[in-house]
């Protein structure tokens, strides 16, 4: 699919694997960081696939909090608003109003969620793009049920990091529980 709602994780584990950004502030291994900055480098370079955003600018006034003009997600988020579809995405003071299957789901990435089925309501084909936030895993049948569908760059690295977190998760034979707990390994 050639739309895409990114989630702000993407563009900060982006910008941190870029060489010249000072701006390291990421748990993610750095050859994760280089997968997640290839796609969002793609994604610059493809005239073909936009971005989603809501008109009510609350998706870009969350890059603009956690990222500053020098980094390269937002540089990309920036460029690509040219070329965006704007949305409309109900909000109820601060967050995004979802579905009733979602009211549990993050507050802040509602928003996501919201612009997300509001562009496939308007007929559009897009995705959610993922990076790191494992809370995608965490609500991802409720997040299907309601025909949300979520790219995710590191699909096994998130699944390993929510099983991390939530080790009573982890399905029988699927891995090493202990692994799990202790965590990931030293990244050098």
């Amino acid at each position: 699919m050639a739309d895409h709602v990114v989630d702000t994780n993407v563009l900060i584990v982006a910008s941190a694997a870029d060489p010249a950004s000072p701006f390291k502030d990421t748990h993610v291994p750095a050859s994760e960081r280089r997968v997640v900055f290839a796609w969002l480098k793609d994604f610059r370079a493809d005239d073909g696939r936009r971005l989603i955003m809501d008109r009510a600018r609350g998706i870009l006034r969350e890059y603009r909090k956690k990222l500053t003009a020098q980094d390269y997600g937002i540089v990309v988020a920036m460029e690509k608003l040219r070329t965006a579809a704007f949305v409309s995405v109900k909000y109820d003071g601060e967050y995004a109003v979802v579905p009733e299957g979602l009211a549990r789901f993050d507050n802040s990435d509602k928003k996501l969620v919201a612009a997300h089925l509001a562009h496939r309501a308007e007929g559009g084909q897009s995705t959610i793009v993922n990076a790191c936030d494992t809370d995608w895993h965490e609500h991802a049948e409720a997040l299907s049920a309601e025909g949300v569908i979520v790219e995710q760059l590191l699909p096994a690295w998130c699944q390993r990091e929510f099983w991390r977190k939530h080790p009573e998760e982890v399905p029988p034979g699927a891995v090493d529980r202990e692994q799990h707990r202790a965590g990931p390994p030293d990244q050098p």
